[in-house]
């Protein structure tokens, strides 16, 4: 029992060998099921490109499209942590919005008037409170994350309101690093872009090279395993609630310094498209499995699939629909395909 128990703390992620002739390096770092999503979001290229030729291929439009997966493909990221810990977090998009406004009012003179530094600091202060709220009421009360979370996407989008006054606020000094090159580009890739890459760099090294990683994933798959096994659970939920404030508000951040200004209405819907990209990047709904590659990936089809609607035409009320339809596809193949492997 005991090696069943610590074969579930060290190997919660099973990973699959890709084919032989796949580079050794990668098969370290991409697998199998990220290279199915990547060839549907080659497909999905390849056929607008056919579609559009003059309009979708262009450097610019692309940029455009990575710009767009990296706002929500930052959130993404901290989504995969908490799916895979058995967890969904629908407060996220409430949370970027909250930063972005608080951020930006703190350095207005009806604020706190704070040089950028102290700003920044200050806001992602906030997202991680937040998160690490949305943890305490979450196992404090012993209540599902999802229901706590429905409950604070309204508070925190209320105090955003508030806050603002539910207008915009733009005045407050531009010139700066901050909003210069994070909010600008970094010779041709957007500053976004290398925030989220970044990012993206660190989260996979915590999820899948670190104890934190594996004890998280191992939450997700059986918790009372995990406690068998001396996990802390409550402190590794507080902790992985905590990261997706952090990452959430992080997110804003980055909105904010390319808008340069907080939008009352930023941030609405975020949380499913967050989901929906960790799901299509192969985290499972019922925990111990995600993907920040798979993530990645996920947030770039969404992105090409709502630029595709726009250049082709298509009513842009149907980008919601378009994504509900790819979230349930990822989630029944990806339910057909493991019913299959445990019946063969």
């Amino acid at each position: 029992m005991t090696e069943k128990i610590q074969g579930i703390v060290e190997n919660t992620e099973t990973r699959k060998s890709v084919s032989r002739g796949f580079p050794a390096a990668l098969k370290r770092i991409v697998r199998i099921d990220e290279i199915g999503i990547l060839i549907g979001l080659l497909a999905i290229c390849t056929a607008l490109s056919i579609a559009a030729p003059t309009t979708f291929p262009r450097p610019t439009n692309l940029i455009m499209v990575v710009r767009q997966a990296a706002n929500v493909g930052i959130i993404a990221l901290g989504m995969v942590f908490v799916i895979s810990m058995g967890d969904i977090d629908l407060s996220v998009g409430s949370i970027y919005s909250l930063v972005l406004i608080v951020t930006a009012w703190s350095m207005t003179k009806a604020g706190l008037n704070l040089a950028i530094g102290p700003a920044v600091i200050f806001g992602l202060f906030i997202g991680t409170l937040c998160g690490l709220i949305n943890g305490l009421l979450s196992v404090g009360l012993k209540l599902p994350t999802i229901i706590v979370t429905l409950g604070t996407m309204s508070i925190y989008r209320g105090l955003g309101l508030v806050i603002c006054q539910a207008t915009p606020i733009t005045q407050f000094s531009k010139d700066n690093f901050f909003f210069n090159v994070i909010g600008g580009n970094v010779g041709p890739i957007p500053g976004m872009v290398i925030v989220w890459l970044v990012c993206a760099i660190i989260l996979y090294i915590i999820y899948s090279r670190t104890p934190f990683g594996r004890r998280l994933c191992a939450t997700g798959a059986n918790v009372q395993a995990a406690r068998f096994a001396g996990i802390q659970v409550k402190k590794i939920r507080l902790f992985g609630m905590s990261l997706m404030g952090l990452i959430s508000a992080i997110s804003g951040l980055t909105a904010l310094a390319f808008l340069q200004a907080s939008d009352p209405n930023m941030g609405t819907g975020y949380e499913m498209f967050a989901i929906a990209s960790a799901i299509i990047g192969g985290a499972v709904l019922s925990g111990g499995k995600g993907s920040i590659i798979g993530a990645i990936i996920g947030s770039l089809i969404i992105a090409v699939i709502n630029n595709g609607v726009v250049i082709l035409g298509i009513n842009m009320y149907w980008n919601s629909t378009v994504t509900g339809v790819v979230i349930i596809s990822a989630v029944a193949i990806d339910y057909f395909i493991k019913r299959r492997n445990k019946t063969t």
